[in-house]
């Protein structure tokens, strides 16, 4: 069911072509604050894969503000992106590994090994899929990306007698994170595995110094992280927050901060001070991209230590 198209209870302002709610009563049927329950049982990396994935959607669903309205509407999102949608507003905790589309959008969570128990997505240590080698790609500069691209395929089935059209530029042998854009908190690297283990730890071990040395100058704390307040996080309506603030952007809605309150408070808790004041700041912190990846690593350290006493077998 799509959460588009609703007229009872709202206030059309034929300036800002905006839909303006004024009651509770025009929030969709499927709504359900009951449906946010079950996150109370998230822990880390249940959490990092939740708020991940709204973190997406919103891209994905914000990425029409940039076109133009038609007749007072704004334009429809991808199919792929409704039913993405449904899928979520019907199991507002959503489990990526039980449904086809979702995985394929969302990889399972980057977590997934919480619940595969397959220590190939081992967050901490693991070898570098089709996806993340793209996904880094991705962040590169689209000029030197092309380049690139152009460089190393004119080596195919090429003229050997003829000039090289596109030549090597200094950027290319440097480290592919100096020029990608990335946070500094997943590093991509070669392992030479005809080396001994001695001179391979000890040189892990000084790559490990320096890249955290930059981290923490950073900002980023490695050690001894603290464990979120999940409960404040459930308290203070993140998620059904998070999921109202993208209807708003699909339907071309606004919802007061009132309204709000009413929906993703129990009766008789929060407020619309609280909204403000609280919720809405707390919202997007959690949607930063230095706060999720810091859930991640938390929930790392939560999967190895939960995995520390079992062995696994070995990829075939």
């Amino acid at each position: 069911m799509h959460w588009v198209g609703l007229a009872s209870n709202l206030d059309i302002n034929s300036t800002s072509m905006v839909k303006r709610i004024k009651h509770i009563s025009a929030l969709p049927s499927c709504y359900s604050l009951e449906k946010y329950n079950k996150a109370e049982n998230l822990e880390a990396a249940g959490w990092y894969e939740q708020l991940s994935v709204r973190a997406d959607m919103s891209v994905m669903i914000e990425g029409r503000q940039r076109q133009t309205w038609q007749n007072g509407e704004l334009p429809s999102i991808s199919r792929q992106t409704a039913q993405a949608l449904d899928l979520i507003r019907a199991t507002p905790i959503v489990d990526l590994t039980g449904d086809g589309l979702l995985h394929a959008l969302f990889h399972g969570g980057a977590l997934a090994e919480l619940k595969s128990r397959d220590p190939l997505y081992t967050p901490g240590v693991c070898l570098i899929t089709v996806r993340n080698h793209y996904m880094t790609e991705r962040s590169i500069q689209k000029e030197k990306r092309t380049h690139a691209r152009n460089f190393f395929n004119q080596f195919e089935d090429r003229d050997r007698l003829k000039p090289l059209e596109y030549k090597a530029r200094e950027w290319m042998d440097q480290p592919i994170d100096w020029i990608s854009g990335g946070s500094g908190v997943y590093v991509n690297t070669q392992v030479n595995l005809l080396l001994p283990d001695k001179v391979l730890v000890a040189q892990f071990r000084q790559f490990l110094k320096d890249r955290r040395n930059a981290l923490q100058r950073a900002g980023v704390s490695i050690e001894n992280r603290q464990k979120p307040d999940f409960a404040a996080w459930r308290r203070f309506g993140v998620l059904p927050y998070l999921d109202l603030r993208m209807w708003e952007h699909e339907a071309g809605i606004k919802l007061s901060n009132r309204v709000m309150a009413d929906a993703i408070f129990p009766p008789g808790d929060g407020g619309e001070e609280v909204v403000r004041k609280t919720t809405a700041k707390l919202a997007h912190l959690l949607l930063a991209r230095k706060h999720l990846e810091t859930l991640a690593a938390i929930a790392a350290q939560e999967i190895t230590e939960r995995n520390s006493t079992q062995t696994f077998p070995e990829k075939k």
